[in-house]
């Protein structure tokens, strides 16, 4: 249930000054790939990314070695020797149909080994910006995003995360790259929930695009509280919402980007959802550490579903991280 948009979610700029906050700089895109055709599509979009931002590329193949070897144990080094072998071949493939050049795909490589700790290991080798996942269900990156190795990489990845679902991008009507005009900011009002802001900010800047701060109010809230006094208290966290994102807006965010705030009350996930899909935003943008009622928002349940569920691409960002943000001179 909406209980507070600005007239037609009209977005303002909060202030004079200067333009507030850092500026992107995007040099290097981790891209995870498993030769799959929803893969496929999810590094077309990575490469658009690439391009408008003038980064390069690293493909990635993962080779997890098998629970229980098919032929016995004598037979582990051979086989995943093969495995490696044709997914070196697959990754040659795959960067000559991409049919660009070295400046932007540098680098391809296949590792062995857990998919979520591999990734994230790579990711810290090559001091990587950013990693692009395609989310899909029916291969092994559908299995890695899907289930609880997301979570482990967009807690662990040394670098901010974007996941991407393949009936997001598949669709005739789908997205096809990455033209932001309409972010969704999830708060709580903790300084944790802040790291989103600066990419947020950035972002708007680089594509002229609007922010919406968007906060929750919980309806499942404490059991020791009477129905009267769950109905107060849904109410005490709305009206301070309403006072409060005016002010954090104007505290934490550039004057000169167009931002809006919402007021919503439900579950979390359904909330989030259903608001960017209705205000057709481009981008959710959602840190994952926070200390108060919204870190169960953004490191439980509620980020898997929100990936599964997004209409748009959803940037994941982490309290300490390797950022891709400088400050402006």
């Amino acid at each position: 249930m909406i209980t507070q948009i600005p007239p037609d979610l009209s977005r303002e700029c909060v202030g004079g000054g200067s333009p507030r906050g850092p500026e992107i700089r995007l040099e290097t895109i981790l891209a995870p790939v498993d030769f799959s055709t929803a893969s496929q599509r999810g590094l077309t979009f990575a490469l658009d990314v690439a391009k408008r931002f003038h980064a390069t590329i690293r493909l990635l193949h993962i080779v997890e070695p098998p629970s229980l070897p098919q032929w016995g144990y004598a037979h582990v080094p051979m086989h995943e020797a093969k495995l490696l072998g044709e997914a070196r071949e697959g990754l040659g493939r795959l960067k000559d149909t991409c049919n660009v050049g070295e400046e932007i795909i540098k680098q391809t490589e296949v590792r062995t080994g857990g998919a979520a700790a591999s990734i994230c290991e790579a990711a810290q080798d090559e001091a990587v910006d950013l990693i692009i996942m395609p989310a899909h269900r029916h291969s092994f990156l559908g299995r890695l995003l899907l289930g609880s190795v997301t979570q482990r990489v967009a807690r662990c990845a040394p670098c901010p995360v974007l996941v991407i679902r393949d009936r997001v991008i598949k669709a005739p009507e789908g997205r096809k790259d990455f033209a932001v005009k309409r972010i969704v900011v999830p708060t709580d009002f903790s300084n944790a929930s802040k790291k989103a802001f600066p990419y947020a900010t950035a972002l708007a800047r680089k594509f002229g695009a609007t922010i919406t701060l968007l906060y929750v109010a919980p309806t499942h809230l404490a059991l020791g509280l009477s129905q009267v006094g769950v109905v107060l208290e849904e109410k005490r966290l709305i009206e301070q919402a309403r006072e409060e994102l005016p002010r954090f807006r104007e505290a934490s965010l550039d004057p000169h980007v167009q931002v809006a705030t919402v007021v919503l009350s439900g579950g979390a996930t359904h909330e989030i959802c259903q608001f960017a899909q209705k205000d057709g935003a481009d981008l959710i943008v959602m840190s994952t550490h926070g200390h108060t009622a919204f870190q169960r928002f953004m490191l439980g349940s509620v980020t898997e579903h929100v990936l599964r569920e997004a209409p748009c691409p959803v940037l994941i960002v982490r309290e300490r991280e390797h950022e891709f943000l400088v400050s402006q001179s």
